[in-house]
């Protein structure tokens, strides 16, 4: 069944959990910043924040980060060792698209940062493997989501450079893994080790010899949507899941290839994907799940269908058995969405 006409016919992106929110919540309010607007703007409500298995659409988290960002006027949003004035991340790239090689690009933004944000960082290659390493450079731990940033920033920057996806083999994080650990897969395409003594991400060190290929100009338009949104911008093709993802989203929500279909795009048998699936902790029928209800999520936040044509276009027999479908995914009724309520004190 095809989408309705003007709607969004293939995919809506992938959500992101409300525990990401909160913790921007919580920082906010640890430094006495106020973020009611934001969340407010962003159409995120009480109810949505005391649902654990609520999730949020990228543009509704970007614009919590963002506010917190903003407010502090600071490039780590009032979060690393000393303030760092906003314009210090823009003059720290110039200085990287100018560079021969990856290696060189890293090796002067490990400095930059060190310089100028009071955290230490290195790069550190041993044969194949490559790391940068990040530390507070004191006896004070980094807030966990200048962690989160800081890493998710510096990995797509440099992948960004190159004009490649550069894959991570291991991403160490420097706190307790959180209730919700099984989204960071989604945010660096690799499960983190927690409980690090610093935070470090390791890479394939090939890719230091690749030439830096970017101009000034792409560098502006790069810069206008960092820092807040990088953290969010997820698009791997590591695990089978991901791929099988890929290919699911590619299509209308009704008219799903099946298992022999997707196996055949991947190159292998419809039951070594069953197995490799199983092997991630998920199936044929979650990723399909997880999608549908990405879709509905981006849907029901922008509104632009009532219940009952989003329900017909997802594929549900009557709008019934969708509502069922939406508080199963997200612990409440879609129409939680759709709420037009300022978020008051």
């Amino acid at each position: 069944m095809a989408a309705q006409g003007g709607k969004e016919s293939v995919t809506a992106g992938r959500t992101v959990a409300i525990q990401f929110v909160r913790a921007a919540m919580s920082t906010a309010a640890a430094r006495g910043i106020d973020i009611r607007g934001a969340l407010s703007s962003a159409r995120i409500t009480p109810e949505m924040l005391g649902h654990d298995r609520v999730r949020v659409t990228r543009a509704q988290a970007i614009q919590v980060v963002t506010a917190l960002w903003k407010q502090t006027d600071d490039e780590l949003a009032g979060l690393g060792p000393r303030p760092v004035p906003r314009g210090v991340f823009q003059m720290i790239t110039l200085g990287l698209i100018h560079a021969p090689d990856l290696h060189t690009a890293l090796t002067r933004f490990t400095e930059f940062t060190t310089l100028t944000t009071g955290m230490r960082s290195e790069l550190i290659v041993s044969g194949r493997r490559a790391q940068v390493v990040i530390d507070s450079g004191s006896d004070v731990a980094l807030d966990p989501l200048v962690v989160d940033i800081g890493v998710a920033v510096i990995h797509r920057l440099a992948s960004w450079l190159i004009r490649k996806q550069i894959r991570l083999t291991s991403v160490d994080l420097p706190f307790p893994a959180p209730p919700y650990a099984a989204e960071y897969r989604l945010i660096y395409g690799a499960m983190p080790s927690f409980d690090a003594a610093c935070a470090a991400f390791s890479f394939d060190s090939m890719f230091l010899a690749v030439p830096v290929v970017r101009t000034e100009p792409e560098l502006t338009a790069f810069l206008r949507t960092a820092p807040a949104d990088l953290l969010f911008r997820t698009r791997y093709d590591v695990t089978t899941a991901d791929r099988v993802r890929n290919i699911l989203e590619r299509t209308n929500s009704p008219d799903w290839p099946d298992t022999e279909d997707v196996a055949k795009r991947l190159s292998v048998s419809a039951q070594h994907v069953r197995r490799l699936l199983r092997e991630e902790g998920t199936s044929f029928r979650v990723i399909q799940e997880d999608i549908l209800r990405d879709r509905a999520i981006d849907s029901l936040v922008r509104g632009e269908e009532t219940i009952e044509e989003l329900s017909e276009r997802l594929g549900y027999s009557e709008p019934s058995a969708f509502r069922r479908a939406f508080r199963r995914w997200t612990g409440i009724a879609p129409g939680s969405y759709q709420t037009e309520n300022p978020l008051t004190a």
